[in-house]
């Protein structure tokens, strides 16, 4: 595993003197560079402006399955974040469980509504969870890329997931994100998923303008510049010539 420490301002500074307070404990990211799953903590960490060791688990070379990767994580998956050193460690090992975690470990800036604004704080929920109830559950990008489906192979998959999408496209509206003005958890969970459907040929601006517009803001999001992560995820989909198959 290649490691990578990125320093980054901290959540909070003293006001007085203007010197650094550290607020959070030393942070390691197990992540992969091309993983939409993996760079979901890693926004939300750039979000907060934390600092922490950003180390890269070789996936195709089976790094996670050796036995040293399973001592950090037991599901041997990417991302895993520890939180904390020695027995005080903290391990977290699914995507939207994590940036739930840090959001409550550094609360500034934060990155859901308050629950003083429960209207605002209730979509954003409720888009997390349709999130990993009904839009995720639909990625086809797998299939495609290393399972080489077709679109006829795919069948009512696709056609659920078509069917899928315009919803998100009224749920942004004006936006410029899934809840109004605040980018939030919600928008760190769905954003790098709906990259997966740009990359199988879906034309959302033909589609879906208001989810064009979104990916657009998103994309030019300072965390999402900072991280790398469009990059390293439209070579590791060129190098695969994925099909097309939402294209149309």
């Amino acid at each position: 595993m290649s490691q990578t420490e990125l320093t980054l301002i901290p959540c909070t500074s003293d006001a007085n003197s203007g010197s650094v307070v550290p607020v959070t404990p030393k942070i390691t990211l197990y992540t992969a560079a091309p993983s939409q799953n993996a760079v979901r903590p890693e926004l939300a960490l750039l979000e907060k402006g934390i600092s922490f060791d950003k180390i890269q688990v070789d996936l195709f070379g089976g790094e996670h399955k050796q036995p040293a990767y399973g001592e950090i994580t037991p599901r041997r998956q990417v991302p895993t974040l520890v939180y904390g050193e020695g027995d005080e460690a903290i391990t977290l090992y699914e995507s939207v469980a994590i940036i739930q975690f840090i959001d409550d470990m550094c609360p500034e800036p934060p990155l859901m509504p308050p629950v003083s604004e429960p209207a605002k704080r209730a979509k954003a929920l409720m888009r997390l969870a349709e999130f990993q109830q009904k839009l995720d559950p639909k990625n086809i990008f797998g299939s495609v890329v290393f399972r080489k489906q077709t679109r006829e192979q795919l069948g009512e998959r696709v056609d659920a997931l078509l069917e899928e999408l315009p919803r998100w496209d009224a749920y942004v509206g004006n936006g410029p994100f899934l809840c109004g003005e605040q980018f939030t958890l919600a928008d760190i969970a769905v954003f790098p998923l709906l990259m997966h459907f740009e990359a199988i040929g879906y034309d959302y601006s033909k589609h879906t303008p208001s989810l064009f517009a979104y990916m657009n803001q998103c994309k030019m999001r300072p965390s999402v510049v900072q991280s790398g992560w469009i990059e390293n995820f439209l070579a590791f989909a060129r190098e695969r010539e994925p099909g097309q198959v939402l294209a149309g």
